[in-house]
């Protein structure tokens, strides 16, 4: 099976320990497919031509992932200035991102070609492919759709026809317009709520998940990225929303016991 993450590659830095981390959600979503034992993992996306695109490619080299759409143009490879609290959670300030080369990069005709053959494809909204992905996909695909925490309801409105799975970082109230969306449209959608676990929503049914508690947080990035991979891949082998979910949830863990989206120490 084929899966392709596509196209947020960034470095994460985090001021206050002095470190600097490759993420972004592609590279995270694409790193926990490997790791689930997912060799066929392709990632399409561009970075700069600087000391941090390296780095980004070195972990992706690391982690055998096919890297062979990853380009280098004249951009500064995108970055995020991330804050943890004392209770793990990450935080941003206005300045935190830098979009550089995901801003600008544009798949070519023959990256979306190469797409035909996946069977997962997953991406952030806020990505500026987004629209032209939803309109080029195929019914075989199983089209994933990270909204983030940002992004509104109003937004998943206007894209959700064309997405088999929204995902997103939502709220307890939310859950009744999302679940009225849900139904409305068929469409599976998935939050995650932080420590109080994860819903999905489906067929005008609420399926919920604990979060499955670990000794101590180090740092939330990229659980969520980690949860939307496992839930995915066991979503597409068993149609099953609650092992979906437990899968999801037990990526996530895995996650915050280090720093960054993925461990690269």
């Amino acid at each position: 099976m084929k899966i392709t993450a596509l196209t947020s590659f960034c470095v994460d830095f985090f001021p206050e320990l002095d470190k600097i981390y490759v993420g972004g959600n592609s590279l995270n979503f694409a790193a926990q497919c490997k790791l689930l034992g997912y060799k066929n993992t392709s990632v399409i996306g561009a970075i700069g031509k600087d000391k941090f695109g390296k780095l980004i490619e070195n972990q992706l080299d690391k982690l055998n992932i096919n890297r062979s759409r990853l380009y280098q143009i004249n951009e500064p490879t995108a970055s995020n200035k991330i804050f943890i609290n004392e209770k793990g959670d990450r935080y941003f300030k206005n300045d935190s991102w830098n979009g550089g080369a995901f801003d600008k990069f544009r798949l070519s005709e023959s990256d979306w070609n190469s797409l035909a053959d996946s069977k997962i494809v997953a991406m952030p909204a806020g990505a500026p492919n987004l629209k032209e992905l939803l309109k080029r996909r195929n019914e075989n695909q199983l089209i994933v759709i990270d909204f983030l925490d940002y992004l509104g309801i109003d937004f998943i409105k206007e894209h959700i026809n064309n997405i088999d799975i929204v995902f997103l970082s939502g709220k307890e109230e939310m859950l009744d317009e999302l679940q009225e969306l849900s139904s409305q449209k068929g469409k599976l959608i998935v939050t995650t709520l932080g420590a109080k676990g994860s819903v999905a929503l489906f067929e005008n049914k609420r399926y919920y998940q604990k979060a499955i508690e670990v000794d101590k947080i180090v740092d939330t990035t990229g659980c969520g990225d980690a949860f939307q991979a496992a839930f995915s891949i066991e979503w597409l082998k068993t149609k099953n929303i609650e092992k979906s979910l437990k899968e999801g949830s037990i990526a996530a863990r895995k996650v915050l016991n280090f720093v960054g989206g993925v461990e690269q120490e």
